[in-house]
């Protein structure tokens, strides 16, 4: 069975060049435009990813609110979450969000595949 890596990004080409990476690297992707389709679909899902990929800025709902809603659901809380952001004053931000690591837009795909790969193993 393949892991697999659930990618929360609503800019279509960063969204869908993560997909073509990850499906290289051999994993199933997941992708939702923002936090509320998110949310829907880690609630129905029979099979939880390994990792989420969160971006910060998003419409309907941000990851700054994903974050805390995943967080209150105990079972959700406990995938792991690597923040992908352009924000200049994210590191500010992060110990509320608690990520496992972040990754700095626009984005070094190695750096993904390797935090991916750590939490996926």
């Amino acid at each position: 069975m393949t892991q697999k890596v659930l990618i929360i990004e609503d800019d279509h080409d960063v969204r869908e060049s993560l997909v073509l990476l990850l499906e290289m690297e051999g994993y199933t992707v997941v992708v939702a435009d923002h936090g509320r389709e998110a949310l829907d679909y880690l609630q129905a899902a029979a099979e939880l990813p390994c990792l989420i990929l969160l971006d910060l800025m998003m419409p309907v709902m941000d990851g700054f609110e994903f974050r805390a809603r995943q967080k209150e659901n105990a079972t959700l809380a406990s995938i792991p979450v690597v923040i992908m952001s352009a924000a200049g004053n994210v590191h500010e931000k992060l110990p509320g969000l608690d990520p496992k690591a972040y990754i700095k837009k626009p984005m070094d795909f190695s750096d993904v595949a390797d935090a991916v790969g750590r939490y996926c193993a």
